[in-house]
């Protein structure tokens, strides 16, 4: 019995022995670290120039007025922003096509218009 485990012993550090690469270890270098890059802005197209005039409401008040029936949200953005998502209820009119849609605006409300 003693005979069989000391074979097995032996072919067992035979294999650990095997196993291992004469070859010398490989110097493992770091990664050099990157500074990532921001993503180009999106280019404001607006004419922001009466931005400062411009009255001002509330969330609150806006769907106060909405839900009443006195107000109608304009959403200004792309038509494919607007097909996305958009306020239910709301009318799309981009603000580059105002002066030719303008028409589709109902009258006698308070509009509200919003680009995001």
């Amino acid at each position: 019995m003693r005979f069989i485990f000391t074979i097995m012993l032996a072919a067992s550090l035979a294999v650990l022995i095997a196993c291992q690469s004469s070859a010398a270890p490989t110097k493992i270098e770091p990664i050099a670290k990157t500074t990532p890059t921001a993503a180009p802005a999106a280019v404001d197209t607006h004419n922001h120039s009466d931005d400062e005039n411009a009255p001002r409401i509330s969330l609150a008040d806006a769907k106060k007025a909405f839900d009443a029936g006195e107000a109608i949200f304009v959403d200004t953005r792309f038509a494919d922003a607007f097909a996305l998502e958009h306020i239910k209820g709301a009318i799309n009119v981009p603000a580059n096509e105002f002066d030719t849609a303008y028409n589709k605006i109902p009258k006698g409300k308070k509009i509200i218009a919003y680009c995001s």
